[in-house]
């Protein structure tokens, strides 16, 4: 299969490619990223990262198609507990205890020829209930 430049059959190289830029954008942020790509039983972390006293679970949402709207918006409430058992798994994992942590997201456009268009951070996004 060939790669087709408006985003079907590559989503592995536009996640890639997000998170990439993700990572660039949070080290110039004052991040310090600690691990990429984190699995767990119930996916992935994309990034996890610490900003000050906070460890941060950042997920990252990129979109090559622009009809789509925002990349963030792909993230349901099923995804969001996934996220979240992803993130609480780690602090067990690691034998973490109390820290402060939040789960960002990183949304991300990028053109077809995977330059960034657009990218927002959205501190604090996915919350335990």
């Amino acid at each position: 299969m060939g790669v087709d430049i408006l985003g079907r059959g590559n989503n592995i190289i536009v996640g890639k490619v997000g998170e990439h830029i993700a990572s660039d954008f949070l080290k110039k942020r004052g991040y310090k990223i600690l691990q990429t790509n984190f699995r767990t039983p119930f996916g992935e972390i994309d990034i996890v990262a610490k900003e000050k006293e906070f460890l941060v679970f950042v997920e990252v949402k990129t979109r090559i198609t622009p009809s789509l709207g925002s990349p963030h918006l792909s993230i349901t409430k099923i995804k969001e507990r996934h996220i979240i058992r992803n993130a609480l798994f780690y602090l067990r994992a690691l034998d973490l205890a109390d820290p402060y942590w939040r789960i960002d997201i990183v949304s991300i456009k990028i053109d077809h020829l995977y330059n960034l268009e657009k990218l927002e951070i959205i501190k604090n996004a996915v919350q335990e209930e």
